[in-house]
């Protein structure tokens, strides 16, 4: 099976490599009509790729151990979030070369053999570290894996089951965890409703089951 799409490990790629990288995917991206919405923002990924550039600058001034890990730190910063975008790439796309080829991004078009990811499950919404937020969780399915996840708010007084139409699902958002993900802004004593579904290279899987949680 064919899975044409963007790739988005950039961890370990050298300094400059994921320096060039990000540079051309921004340029690529910004008034870019095919992925007029990214998540996540460009202008959260530019500001991560001038804080990488200014400690890996600061890092060859000094080559202190805080300086180090300073620059450690930014460069998995900037990894993630262009993971992240690659994701949202990849969720418009839809495998269509010519539209992920404008993004910027490297483009796996080979063919390999597997099969779509199973359906995540030990779904899990807890309070946050802050009033209005909750925290989802669920099992993880291996490496190589970006989730979709997204959420429902009800604040009726009125029961709803999780499959009624009623429910108003928010804008999906994209993450390679399955830990800690933070679901922020929501109303007190809201109830809410939480779903995830994986994506790998050959395919997206179907929705897990979905959750639910007051707000404190």
């Amino acid at each position: 099976m064919s899975y044409t799409r963007a790739l988005s490990g950039f961890g370990h790629h050298k300094d400059n490599n994921i320096l060039v990288e990000a540079d051309v995917i921004l340029s690529s991206m910004r008034e870019n009509s095919n992925f007029p919405n990214p998540v996540p923002s460009l202008s959260e990924i530019e500001s991560a790729y001038n804080e990488y550039i200014t400690c890996l600058a600061r890092v060859s001034w000094t080559h202190g151990r805080i300086d180090r890990e300073l620059k450690r730190e930014s460069k998995a910063k900037l990894a993630k979030l262009l993971g992240e975008l690659a994701a949202y790439v990849n969720y418009v796309a839809k495998g269509n070369l010519s539209v992920l080829y404008t993004s910027g991004f490297p483009v796996f078009t080979g063919r390999k053999k597997g099969t779509a990811p199973e359906v995540a499950t030990g779904c899990q919404l807890s309070e946050g570290p802050v009033s209005g937020e909750l925290r989802f969780d669920f099992y993880s399915l291996g490496r190589d894996m970006t989730y979709e996840y997204t959420y429902a708010i009800w604040t009726s007084s009125e029961e709803v089951r999780p499959e009624s139409p009623e429910l108003q699902w928010e804008k999906s958002l994209f993450t390679t965890r399955s830990r800690n993900n933070l679901i922020k802004g929501l109303p007190s004593r809201s109830i809410v409703f939480a779903k995830v579904r994986a994506i790998n290279r050959h395919g997206v899987g179907d929705w897990s089951t979905i959750v639910r949680s007051i707000v404190r």
